[in-house]
């Protein structure tokens, strides 16, 4: 079942976004919504908070009083009345004023929270790029409210002229407190005649996502195919019509800026929209059977453009559906009321547009597909930053060998037809030739379970990657290092061909997602004296992707672990991705929060291990027991302490703070200068060294416990050994995602 979109809106007006949302037929609940219907109260905000601290008022009752003192204006909120009449809401949920809105006690109850605020200065320049610069202004309200609220989406709209106010200061700090409050922001101005509606109308909006990796666009301009005229009623009342002074200023061209008559786009609506003449007018050439003696007694009949006739204003109705509000919105308060209504709204056809684009972000899918997929760290890294994903498909044999006529076999499942046809075709090549079985995939269904099995498959080699074209977005994997016969004179794709590379490659070419990962290790740079490096370099510039390469440490991004692998991201060159300006590497993290032992189950017992709502690790501190069988025997531990000799003596150290490289040997208790060990006494003596067990090995790799474990210890430990450390993935990610490419 769909659940109810919730709103909040500030500065509500009359409710274009409630209207946008009518329009579209979206299920919506409103938390709440606040407006003080243009009504001032002489008890400043200080004054009324500490009378509020002063008779220890609760929210209900701080909502109450500050009603009471705008009833004293014995001024009417004609927008409150306009809202209630067409939108449902509880009286509980109105608000008088911004000011005095307790955000906290609607945190993480908003999922889209929508309004503007007037423009203006701030004395603090920004210095300081925090909410308080802002202290004071309306707009520091609202950024208090996204801040204590913390709604998934916010909309903020103004003036253009906000981009440019008080020579800039004023959107430095707008955009620097956003950005203080961690919410992705993307900003435009759009003009309402973009988006459907005949109105040269230009507003700023602010969109801002509280997931950063979030990728979001505003939405493209269409054609314009109505006019002014499409809006008009065909019955107009006659109060509408003008006599001979308002005829003459009209169609004067002095006050041409001021009123304009019969353009096809209007100007900007205003607050005193049809008042003094302000606005756009319609001029009917006269017409005995429409214009009868009621009109005639009123509206003066003159010449405009060579032709006889009468002009009148725009409606009150005609006002409101230029501003992309519908007939079936109730127009409930007086004349002047409505027009200041309607010029003070935001155009709903506008929010529409957006509304689209937000959706689209929200749900947009990234397809990857991976090979030497291992146990999916590209998958649990995704799930870590809540990055919704679709996995088109995956490939690991879970090292097993078999020999087979490679050339044959290629030619063979070429010949097949459907994917699902290849695929059980090579299934049945792998079960005629050995009864091993594929541990690296049940472990990785057992884990992403939405990819379904008819999608796993077993051999890279006789993987057809044309099956895929155009339907991936990130397409991952490493591959063995090996030599290359020819040392990359030709510099294509068959100087590869015969190693794994080549099939890594060669699925590049084939399925041309938008971008690759491709991992290794650092020695690969350095492998065959560097002919082997400049071979799979001159095959990616050939694949048509501009690309970038570093080497990235483990321990660098949050996991206490020392491992360097080499990375290359490469994106398609027809998404004009400058990688030396646009993309960059992740930067290290200036601090890492834990150190080895903390991974450990004594400091964290099983289960313990997750992630917070930003994918980053947290841990619950509760103590676990260890089993005694990862306790080193004495026969084990005088093996284990040995210092090794010539080039293999390395300096026994254990309860490291970064551990060394997990191995994927390491079940079989290397010495201590090659593993890692845990000693909680201190002391390092016989009985209180231990290896790791299978989970903080996982842990290590990035991999918390939610991550199923349902393969026997041997492969659980070679399984996180071979495995991409996955904090360093998704910080990968999210630099990749900062290109907005998907």
């Amino acid at each position: 079942m769909r659940m109810k979109l919730r709103i909040a809106t500030v500065f509500s007006g009359i409710g274009a976004y409630e209207q946008s949302l009518n329009k579209d037929q979206i299920d919506y609940e409103i938390v709440f919504a606040c407006d003080n219907g243009e009504r001032e109260i002489k008890e400043s905000r200080e004054e009324i908070l500490q009378y509020c601290k002063d008779n220890h008022l609760d929210d209900y009752e701080i909502n109450e009083y500050v009603k009471s003192l705008y009833a004293k204006t014995k001024k009417p909120n004609y927008m409150k009345k306009a809202y209630f009449a067409n939108y449902n809401i509880d009286e509980n949920k109105w608000h008088e004023d911004i000011r005095f809105i307790d955000g906290n006690k609607y945190k993480n109850k908003v999922d889209i929270f929508v309004g503007g605020s007037p423009c203006q200065s701030f004395s603090a320049i920004g210095k300081r790029v925090g909410l308080e610069d802002a202290r004071g202004t309306l707009f520091y309200d609202y950024a208090r409210l996204v801040k204590e609220i913390q709604p998934k989406v916010f909309i903020y709209e103004n003036v253009p002229g906000m981009l440019n106010h008080n020579k800039g200061n004023t959107w430095n700090v707008i955009k620097d407190i956003f950005e203080s409050l961690h919410y992705k922001i993307s900003y435009k101005v759009l003009n309402a005649k973009d988006y459907g509606i005949p109105q040269d109308r230009k507003r700023l909006f602010v969109v801002g996502f509280k997931d950063n990796n979030i990728s979001f666009s505003f939405p493209q301009s269409e054609p314009l195919k109505l006019s002014m005229f499409d809006f008009l009623e065909e019955s107009v009342d006659t109060k509408h019509y003008l006599g001979k002074k308002g005829f003459e200023f009209t169609t004067s061209v002095k006050y041409k800026n001021r009123a304009r008559v019969n353009r096809e786009i209007i100007q900007t609506q205003k607050a005193n929209q049809q008042f003094n003449w302000n606005g756009d007018f319609v001029f009917e050439p006269l017409n005995f059977n429409k214009h009868n003696d009621t009109i005639l007694s009123r509206a003066y009949v003159g010449t405009y453009n060579g032709v006889k006739g009468v002009i009148r204003q725009l409606t009150h109705r005609e006002c409101m559906r230029l501003m992309g509000f519908s007939d079936s919105f109730k127009i409930v308060t007086p004349n002047m009321w409505a027009y200041r209504q309607a010029g003070n709204s935001i155009v709903v056809n506008v929010l529409q547009a957006i509304n689209k684009e937000i959706n689209k972000s929200l749900s947009k899918k990234i397809r990857i597909a991976t090979v030497f997929s291992g146990i999916g760290s590209v998958e649990f890294a995704l799930r870590r930053l809540k990055i919704n994903h679709e996995i088109i498909f995956a490939c690991d044999n879970g090292e097993r060998e078999i020999n087979y006529d490679i050339e044959q076999e290629k030619e063979n499942v070429l010949s097949l037809k459907t994917i699902d046809d290849k695929r059980k075709y090579v299934d049945q090549l792998y079960n005629n030739h050995t009864n091993k079985k594929n541990y690296v995939e049940k472990s990785y269904l057992a884990n992403y379970p939405a990819l379904k099995k008819n999608r796993y498959f077993q051999d890279v080699i006789l993987l057809d990657g044309r099956d895929f074209k155009a339907s991936v977005d990130l397409f991952v994997g490493g591959s063995p290092c090996q030599s290359f016969s020819s040392i990359g004179f030709q510099g294509g794709l068959e100087d590869a061909r015969g190693t794994l590379f080549y099939e890594y490659a060669r699925l590049v070419k084939e399925i041309q997602p938008k971008v690759f990962i491709y991992e290794n290790v650092r020695n690969l740079l350095n492998h065959d004296k560097g002919k082997t490096w400049n071979v799979i370099k001159n095959i990616f510039d050939n694949l048509g992707y501009k690309y970038k390469y570093a080497v990235l440490n483990a321990s660098d991004y949050g996991i206490p672990q020392t491992r360097r692998r080499l990375f290359v991201v490469g994106f398609r060159k027809d998404l004009n991705i400058d990688v030396e300006k646009d993309f960059e590497f992740p930067p290290k993290k200036k601090t890492i929060n834990f150190v080895m032992k903390d991974f450990s189950i004594n400091n964290c017992h099983e289960g313990g291990m997750s992630f917070d709502d930003s994918g980053e690790i947290t841990l619950d501190g509760i103590k676990g027991k260890v089993d005694d069988k990862y306790t080193l025997s004495p026969l084990l531990y005088k093996y284990v302490m040995k210092t090794g000799t010539k080039t293999w003596s390395q300096k026994v150290k254990i309860n490291l703070d970064i551990a060394r490289t997990i191995l994927k040997t390491m079940g079989n208790r290397h010495r201590a200068g090659v593993d890692n060990y845990l000693s909680f006494d201190g002391t390092g003596n016989l009985g209180s060294v231990r290896m790791l067990t299978e989970r903080e090995a996982h842990r290590l790799m990035g991999f918390t416990d939610d991550y199923k474990l349902v393969v026997s210890r041997a492969q659980a430990y070679k399984q996180a050994g071979n495995s991409i450390v996955v904090d360093v993935m998704m910080a990968i990610i999210q630099s990749i995602i900062k290109c907005n490419v998907f």
